[in-house]
């Protein structure tokens, strides 16, 4: 059982983690932002194994910040694909019979398939084995419209909402935290009126 003096240590880290890695980085608001936002994106789509190659090439694209980026697709790894594909799932399932695109499987039957080949005790037991990767790959085949509707739309609402949450914290911190006075091009006039508003 996890102690509240461990949670708060926890938390400690990942604050320290946010502080020095992220609102520290030397470039702009903008570009921080925006590899947040790819990278959340990035992590709600569907290609599995490809979600670093595809953030890295959309950094390089919107001229992002390519570290923040290959940090927030982290999001998304082994032990939260069932938090995040599963809704992700069920809402590119509901956005495609409103627009009645044909169904790739049932929904019920996907689902339950979805979640025992992505659970966890599954994926920890079963990682390693040729069975578990041959088996996956064409269940997700089966349901990759699903999926990418839903991520589109999920990663789309978060990728915004970290944009702008990403972009006020670097402001607000760098304005308390005054860099020396070479480097304050990096906030602008520009960037502190929008924060005031």
């Amino acid at each position: 059982m996890i102690t509240r003096r461990q949670r708060q240590r926890a938390m400690v880290r990942v604050l320290r983690f946010i502080k020095y890695r992220i609102l520290h980085v030397d470039d702009s608001p903008h570009s921080i932002a925006l590899g947040m936002a790819l990278g959340i994106l990035v992590a709600y789509m569907p290609p599995f194994g490809f979600h670093i190659i595809l953030v890295t090439l959309l950094s390089f694209l919107f001229r992002a910040n390519k570290f923040v980026s290959l940090i927030s697709i982290w999001i998304c790894n082994p032990f939260t694909y069932v938090i995040i594909y599963y809704p992700n799932c069920r809402v590119g399932r509901a956005l495609l019979d409103i627009f009645e695109f044909s169904r790739s499987a049932e929904l019920d039957d996907a689902m339950q398939a979805f979640t025992q080949s992505l659970s966890f005790s599954n994926f920890i037991t079963n990682f390693y084995k040729p069975q578990f990767w041959s088996g996956l790959g064409p269940f997700l085949a089966q349901i990759g419209w699903e999926m990418f509707v839903g991520g589109l739309l999920i990663g789309g609402i978060l990728a915004v909402a970290g944009y702008v949450i990403t972009k006020k914290a670097v402001i607000l911190y760098r304005i308390r935290h005054p860099l020396p006075a070479e480097d304050t091009r990096i906030v602008s006039d520009q960037d502190i009126t929008s924060i005031q508003r």
